[in-house]
């Protein structure tokens, strides 16, 4: 069945039988994950979805407006609790949010003929293009207007400002004046190949938060308009805001663009500029509503200049938009973070964008950091969508064919025992180890690390799914009990959703990735006190039309979630359906070195490998080019004894964890043990956790996890089903 069009999907699902809209959906209205309601949605559910031909539509979306709506001081109110009473966070004005909230209501008055409407809207643009200059063109001011709350100066406002200000523009000769200061303000902006997202309170280019692609889109729009209007400057810097992009935000793979770059144009993480600057993530992403703007911005601009390479930038970023488009139920998902393994290293796929600001829309808290699911949908997400691609149905495509059958490989499923023999004596400090491993205890639970209330990044003990699993496999590897199992399992399923799939806390969205961490930790300690039944079943809905498995139903697969969902079926006893298709898939992945790339088409890691050979082993079938892939693997261990995760990448040390497990499960070993086993124990840390890096603090139980299991694996004292089912 095809999915429904964006609009339709919008319509059903996103806007209610009043026009109100709430800020983020789950799969769809039965799902509601942030029921506030922010003036910028509101705005742009009017300014994409109102208009003549739907009085109906832009009548309720007008009113749905009107509710944000200061009756006491001048604007509009920027958060409303899901039953319309203002939040006390949303008692500010934002220059873009209030020109938006300003032109939604122009769009609608015009398209309803109502000229107190039309009017109105242009006086709020009026008081917006008086005082935001002589404040200094500040990113947020009080409710009075008479306070700056911050006197940074955003490109990406100034840019809606100049978009609204034309819209609402009826020819008199003080819009130009208007359009003329912004235009002015605008090329303080620009750099040597680019345009600056910030300028400081003192109006000086923020070097500190660099490049970030919505601004540069924004801008890029504002730039076009400013040109059709006879800015002989303004299509110049349009051309550098867009082609910053297309140089410097491509996303690894080639598949989309990064949110941002550094004042050097290099993607990377920063976490002074997110704790000590601006509230912020310290990490990069791939964000669908960036790429919807990118699309109208490059697809404009292009069609202005005739830029062959704008046009295929705007069809890039159009063509991402398809790919995360929900091909079962419909709406546009977030996008997709990474992890680094270094500041300028992405390594492994997450749908997940771990540590936003407090208070981020669609964010959940977990002990002291929050995370956002990318496989979330976002009201802005899908307007913005909308406005780029139009009502369309996108192409569901087609698995790769299979053109020559895998020969079997059996596998033996004996458990009976997890290690054959411990450690050699002295290789690391085990029960310095073991302390800090039990000090991650919490409740039923355990947490990444042994700490109630760190600073800086660290996580504290708050339980979660994923540590559990880590904590239990290595008490199991090492041969030591598992304390209170019966209540350890009753925590572990109390995080089971309706949906069947598990979060990482009780009442936290259903992942691949959690659900596999509570199956897989079911499965070793023999608890089944769980809907086992609906559990397939969240999982065999997350499998994509090309094969692969996402990390939640409809959102697009690679191989590192393919393994985890397919483990997590193997561990309830079932095949995966269309397992034609996923064998393909997984082949698809193949690259001439004989590694294999997350997805089809991209560069091989250690990650990646590890995934797709694990899964196939785990589903009784011979990796192909096997010797090549354990050739290639070899290869990447340095002279150090650790492994870079990439040809040319730097030593990892969870890319190294990938490149022993997947030799191991192919029955290979490092060509160097003695150096491997030495790099890692180095990693042991003062307190007895392990760090990335010699001499570092400790940092969570997935590092341990990585030691104590590679550590087994290097000794040959591991069971390899174990090593196969247990990732």
């Amino acid at each position: 069945m095809s999915p429904p069009s964006l609009r339709t999907f919008i319509l059903d699902q996103v806007v209610d039988d009043h026009g109100r809209v709430p800020a983020v959906l789950g799969r769809d209205a039965t799902d509601v994950v942030t029921a506030d309601r922010t003036l910028r949605d509101a705005a742009l559910a009017v300014l994409t979805l109102a208009g003549p031909h739907d009085e109906r539509i832009t009548v309720q979306l007008l009113a749905s407006l009107k509710d944000f709506k200061d009756e006491e001081a001048n604007g509009f109110h920027e958060l409303l609790d899901v039953t319309g009473v203002p939040h006390v966070l949303g008692q500010v004005r934002t220059p873009a949010d209030q020109a938006l909230a300003a032109w939604a209501c122009h769009h609608a008055g015009t398209s309803l003929g109502l000229a107190d409407v039309v009017a109105d809207s242009r006086d709020q643009l009026r008081h917006l293009a008086a005082t935001v200059p002589s404040e200094g063109w500040p990113a947020r001011m009080d409710r009075s207007w008479t306070t700056v709350v911050d006197g940074a100066s955003s490109l990406g406002q100034t840019a809606v400002l100049v978009l609204a200000v034309h819209a609402a523009d009826d020819g008199s000769p003080a819009w130009s004046a208007v359009l003329d200061a912004a235009a002015q303000h605008l090329r303080r902006f620009v750099s040597d190949d680019g345009a600056w997202a910030f300028l400081t309170p003192r109006g000086e280019p923020d070097a500190v938060h660099g490049y970030r692609m919505r601004a540069s889109a924004l801008a890029a729009l504002a730039w076009a308009v400013l040109h059709e209007r006879g800015d002989v400057t303004a299509l110049e810097s349009a051309h550098k805001a867009l082609h910053h992009i297309r140089t410097h935000h491509p996303h690894t793979g080639a598949r989309g663009f990064w949110d941002r770059a550094d004042a050097d144009s290099q993607v990377r993480v920063d976490p002074l500029a997110a704790c000590h600057g601006r509230s912020d993530s310290p990490f990069p992403a791939k964000l669908m509503g960036d790429h919807a703007l990118l699309a109208l911005a490059a697809g404009k601009v292009a069609a202005l200049s005739d830029d062959v390479e704008l046009k295929e930038l705007a069809d890039a970023a159009g063509t991402e938009l398809d790919r995360y488009t929900d091909l079962q139920a419909g709406g546009v998902f977030q996008g997709q973070g990474s992890w680094f393994s270094t500041p300028v290293d992405p390594t492994v796929p997450l749908a997940r964008h771990v540590m936003v600001p407090p208070r981020t829309a669609g964010a959940f808290a977990v002990g002291n950091t929050s995370y956002v699911p990318f496989h979330e949908k976002h009201a802005e997400t899908q307007f913005l969508a909308l406005q780029a691609m139009g009502d369309r149905t996108p192409t569901v495509p087609a698995a790769p064919v299979l053109t020559e059958p895998l020969a079997p490989r059996p596998i033996e499923t004996d458990l009976s025992r997890v290690s054959t023999g411990r450690l050699s004596d002295g290789l690391i400090d085990l029960p310095g180890y073991l302390r800090w491993l039990r000090s991650t205890s919490s409740g039923l639970g355990y947490g990444l690390t042994p700490y109630r209330s760190p600073l800086g990044l660290r996580s504290d003990r708050t339980a979660q799914t994923f540590s559990v699993l880590h904590v239990v496999s290595d008490l199991m590897a090492l041969g030591e009990p598992v304390p209170d199992p019966d209540g350890l399992l009753a925590g572990v399923f109390a995080t089971q959703n309706p949906d069947g799939g598990f979060g990482e806390q009780p009442g936290l969205l259903s992942e691949a990735f959690t659900t596999y961490c509570a199956v897989l930790t079911a499965k070793v300690m023999g608890g089944d006190g769980y809907d086992r039944k609906r559990c397939v079943e969240f999982l065999q809905a997350c499998q994509h039309p090309e094969g692969g498995f996402g990390n939640a139903p409809g959102y697009p697969c690679d191989s590192w979630h393919s393994n985890l969902a397919v483990l997590a079926l193997h561990a309830l006893g079932e095949r995966p359906p269309r397992e034609d298709d996923l064998v393909a898939y997984f082949v698809s992945c193949q690259n001439s070195d004989g590694g294999y790339g997350n997805q089809p088409g991209s560069p091989s890691d250690t990650f990646a490998t590890f995934r797709v050979v694990d899964t196939l082993i785990a589903l009784g079938l011979c990796p192909p080019r096997m010797e090549q892939t354990i050739d290639w693997l070899c290869g990447l261990q340095t002279a150090s004894g650790g492994f870079r995760y990439r040809a040319s990448a730097p030593e990892s040390f969870v890319g190294s964890y990938h490149a022993i497990a997947a030799l191991y499960v192919m029955g290979a070993q490092p060509r160097d043990v003695t150096a491997c086993l030495a790099w890692i124990a180095a990693r042991q840390s003062a307190d007895g956790g392990f760090s990335r890096h010699p001499g570092g603090p400790s940092e969570t139980t997935d590092e341990g996890f990585i030691a104590i299991q590679a550590l087994h694996m290097l000794e040959q004292k591991l069971n390899p089903y174990w090593a196969v089912i247990m990732t």
